[in-house]
This record gives structure tokens, C-alpha cells and sequence, in this order.
């Protein structure tokens, strides 16, 4: 495979790549992980693994990814450095990143307050946080080398787990979402007599035994050591890290489902040849158990309660202590579909016939939170500027939610929000009158009256209660964008995921 200098030998060329390509490049090698994995070639998996590893493609793409389209592209690390222009970026090419002898810098440790969801500015909580003792949540900064290093060796690990990890995993793998997960618990739970075991672990990535992930990457067990081992940089001085993994490492989501690997076969889900059970197929007291698990998020339905207390819980305690992690007490709850439970942003209940998801209630106080966090930090801006910033963040929310029963929470975040926008043009203009500031920033649109809208542009605000609902298409777990399958590609491009098939072509 040809250096990066044969390729692109003048100066400038960063901005001629085609990352398009790259990333189709990236895909399709991945793809023969995936095939090799599944078949159980370990051979083939490693030496396919070290050829991404080493390939000047995955490389340059890491590079692009993590310094020109992620958000955390402008946050260094313990070196202070970041590459932010076409030549630094240039010059990043040139460095060498050999997994064999790569070394890591320690990770630059930052703490922020677990619940922002207040209005107010970040610097507030942060001094509200220290005056009144409020949980504080970890997060570890590497620098841009390292992240780049741990992203290229997470795109072999990741095409090589998603043909092992179980069916039921739905968090940090490619095409699943948290509407997954979902989906997956509503089939589990919809006209069924369930109880539902809702835990919450402690401490998770802080906690974690480093050997129950280095026991299961047998190819690069040795990088990914020096990464674990790497150390941290809290409040200036130098830890050595002895467990747990670093929160917002690229490499984290996909050690996280390693460690947690072998829940799901811990209740009966697989035959003695690997052969994937549903719930209602599996023996004894594992009969009808069902695992759902989002990265270190998940819950457990089972026929009874007894079953949850004495079958359960053991196993579950016993299978995480050799892990290092223990269930947080006070919030595992063992719930009735009557009583209903939160999950991922979502509320699951049955109060009567029918069983609803919803959006969380504090999850739409959050929500409204932030919007009046916008417009009283946009005092003196115009009022088409201000529209497109609100658009962008309604409708994003409004998509995450278009898949459940919310059209109750939209129509309330409809009319708090038409009530937020009135006191900011109430504030703008003290001294007009009502009828005065409707027609200049109120307006018709289609059927709907008095919506926020600037005259002179037409740009209007979106209602998100007019957003369309839909029901989520759900592919089974045991599925994979990865695999060549060209009826398992249909599936997956019906879906919408058209990068994945070029990306196996």
C-alpha cells in the first residue's frame, strides 16, 4: 500500500482528499473482519485486523475524523496541542502510529456536574458544584495522538465484535441506536405478563477490571493495556490507573461492550452451538428472560418478581463482581409495567389496557431548560438568526422522540415554549403593545396562527407537535450492516442506510 507522500506529493492536498472514500475504504475491510470473525477464522481476523491497523487509509481517516469532524477536535490534552489547520493536519500524516510500539500520554482528567440541565451557564454549576458538594462526573481528555491511535485500533476491533457481541446489545455498534433498544424492550413487554428489573451500576467505567477486557482482545492486548495503564493527570498530579476506562476515549464504548460481554448468555440466550435463542425458547428459569443493554445502561424482563429476586439478582451480582462493578442498590428497582419505568430519555408504562413509551418527564424540563437557556443568552439577536438556532435544536429533539407516544410532551413543548418567546419579545419591547408585537413577530402559517415567524425573511419556527410520528423499523440483532449478505444488505438500505452499502461493494 502506497505512504501518504507517494500519494499526494504537492502542497495543499489535504483539501483534495476524498474522505468519502476513505471511509468507503475503511468500511469494506471491515466488512472482511466482520465475515472472518463470524466464520470464526481467527487467522484471517488477525492478519485482516493488523492490515487496518497498519494501512495509511485508516490512518488519514482517524486523522480527519478526529480533527475535522468531531466536536471534540478543539480540546487538547496534557500536551496542550491541538491541529486545527489543513497543515497541521498535513504534518500529523507524517507521524508514526505503530500499534507494536506506541506509547500513550496520561489522560488530563476533567470534571463537570452529572445533571446541567438548569438554564443557567456552565460556570454557574461549576461553582455551585464545589460550594455544595454536588456529584461531579469524570471525563478524561486525551490528546489528539492518542485519540487518533485509539480510533484506527477501533475500527478493527469494532468490525471483529459486532459478529461476536450478542443480539440484544444495541449501544455503540454500527446501525443501532438507542431507538433499538427500545423497540426491542416495547416487543418484550407489549401484552405480556413481565416485570421489569431496572439497575443501575455504580461507578461503571471508573470501576471496571482491566482483565475483563484484556481477557478478551487477544490481538492487540498489549496497546490496549498501555492505553488502560496509561495514568491520569488529576488536579495536577500523576495517577496510575489500575482500573476502569477513560470516559470519552474513542476506544471506551467499544471496551465497555467487551467487559460487559456474556450477559445475555448468562440466562440461557444460546444453545451449546451458538445457536441464538428468543426468550420463550429457553429452559428452566432462564424460560423468558429477556436482556437489553445500551453500552452500561440495561434492564432484565422476567415472568415474576420471585424469579427476578432469587434467579436473577444472584447471578447478575455474581457475574459483575468478577468485573469489578457492583449494582447501585437504592437505584435498581424491580418495577411492574403499571408502575412504569425510565430508560434512555423514555418513560415505559401500562396504567390500564394499552402499554406506552414516552418521553421523560424530566427530560422535557431539561428540554425547556435549554431552550430558555438560548433565547436569554440571544437577548439582542435577530429574529431569523434566532429561529435558525431553535429550529436546529427542536427538531433534533423532536426526532429522537418521533418514534414513541409523545404527542402529549410535544403540545407541551409547543405552548411553554410559544410562552418563552412571548416574554423575550415582551422584554425586547416594554413599551408596545400586545397587538403591536403579534404582527410584528407572530404571524399564519398553513392553519396555524400566531406562530413565531420573521416577516421579512418568511423563516418561521417549527412546531414539533406537527412533526410526523413514526413506527421505528426494527432489524433483529443478529444482523449487521457488515455483513455481505446481499439480502441482509437490502434489508439494511431499505432502512436508509445507503453509506453501508457502498461501503460493501
Amino acid at each position: 500500500m502506497q505512504s501518504i507522500e507517494q500519494i499526494y506529493r504537492h502542497d495543499g492536498w489535504w483539501e483534495e482528499v476524498n474522505f468519502s472514500q476513505l471511509e468507503r475504504d475503511v468500511r469494506r475491510l471491515q466488512g472482511r473482519i466482520y465475515g472472518a470473525s463470524k466464520k470464526g477464522d481467527k487467522k484471517g481476523v488477525r492478519n485482516l485486523m493488523r492490515l487496518l491497523v497498519r494501512s495509511e487509509t485508516a490512518k488519514l481517516f482517524a486523522i480527519y475524523l478526529i480533527t475535522q469532524r468531531n466536536e471534540g477536535r478543539k480540546t487538547p490534552g496534557i500536551d496542550g496541542k491541538v491541529y486545527l489547520t489543513p497543515e497541521e493536519r498535513m504534518k500529523l500524516t507524517k507521524e508514526k502510529f505503530d500499534y507494536k510500539t506506541y506509547r500513550f500520554r496520561p489522560v488530563f482528567r476533567k470534571y463537570i456536574p452529572k445533571n446541567m440541565g438548569d438554564w443557567r451557564s456552565k460556570r454557574y454549576h461549576r461553582r455551585r458544584a464545589m460550594s455544595e458538594g454536588v456529584k461531579l462526573r469524570p471525563l478524561g481528555m486525551m490528546t489528539i495522538k492518542d485519540r487518533i491511535m485509539t480510533t484506527i485500533i477501533s475500527f478493527a476491533l469494532t468490525a471483529k465484535w459486532e459478529a461476536i457481541l450478542e443480539p440484544n446489545v444495541m449501544g455503540f455498534r454500527p446501525g443501532r441506536s438507542t431507538q433499538d433498544a427500545m423497540k426491542r424492550i416495547y416487543h418484550e413487554l407489549d401484552g405480556k405478563n413481565r416485570v421489569v428489573l431496572d439497575a443501575d451500576l455504580s461507578g461503571f467505567f471508573d470501576n471496571i477490571e482491566h482483565e475483563a477486557i484484556l481477557s478478551w482482545s487477544n490481538t492487540f492486548s498489549r496497546v490496549i493495556k498501555r492505553c488502560l495503564k496509561a495514568g491520569i493527570i488529576d488536579r495536577g498530579k500523576l495517577q496510575k490507573t489500575k482500573r476502569g476506562i477513560v470516559q470519552g476515549s474513542p476506544i471506551s464504548p467499544v471496551l465497555a461492550n467487551i467487559a460487559l460481554h456474556g450477559l445475555q448468555e448468562l440466562f440461557g440466550a444460546f444453545t451449546k452451538d451458538k445457536r441464538y435463542l428468543l426468550p420463550q425458547y429457553k429452559q428452566g428459569n432462564n424460560r423468558n428472560i429477556c436482556v437489553v443493554r445500551y453500552a452500561d445502561d440495561f434492564v432484565i424482563t422476567a415472568p415474576s418478581r420471585i424469579i427476578l429476586e432469587q434467579w436473577v439478582l444472584p447471578k447478575l451480582r455474581k457475574f459483575l463482581e468478577v468485573r469489578g462493578i457492583q449494582l447501585n442498590e437504592k437505584k435498581t428497582k424491580i418495577k411492574t409495567k403499571k408502575e412504569g419505568f425510565n430508560f434512555l430519555g423514555f418513560t415505559i408504562e401500562q396504567p390500564r389496557w394499552k402499554l406506552f413509551m414516552k418521553p421523560q418527564d424530566e427530560k422535557i424540563k431539561g428540554f425547556l431548560n435549554r431552550l430558555r437557556e438560548i433565547i436569554w443568552s440571544n437577548k439582542q439577536t435577530e429574529q431569523r438568526k434566532l429561529i435558525r438556532k431553535l429550529n436546529l435544536v427542536l427538531r433534533g429533539w423532536a426526532m429522537y422522540y418521533r418514534y414513541s407516544d409523545a404527542n402529549r410532551a410535544f403540545e407541551i413543548v409547543d405552548y411553554e415554549f410559544w410562552r418563552l418567546l412571548w416574554r423575550w419579545t415582551k422584554r425586547r419591547h416594554p413599551h408596545r403593545g400586545k397587538r403591536w408585537i403579534l404582527n410584528k413577530y407572530f404571524g399564519k402559517v398553513g392553519k396555524a396562527e400566531w406562530v413565531f415567524r420573521d416577516a421579512k425573511t418568511g423563516y418561521s419556527l417549527i412546531q414539533v407537535v406537527n412533526i410526523r410520528r413514526l413506527n421505528y423499523k426494527f432489524i433483529v440483532g443478529t444482523l449487521s450492516p457488515y455483513d455481505p449478505n446481499p439480502k441482509v444488505k437490502k434489508i439494511w438500505e431499505r432502512k436508509g442506510y445507503m453509506d453501508i452499502r457502498h461501503a460493501m461493494t
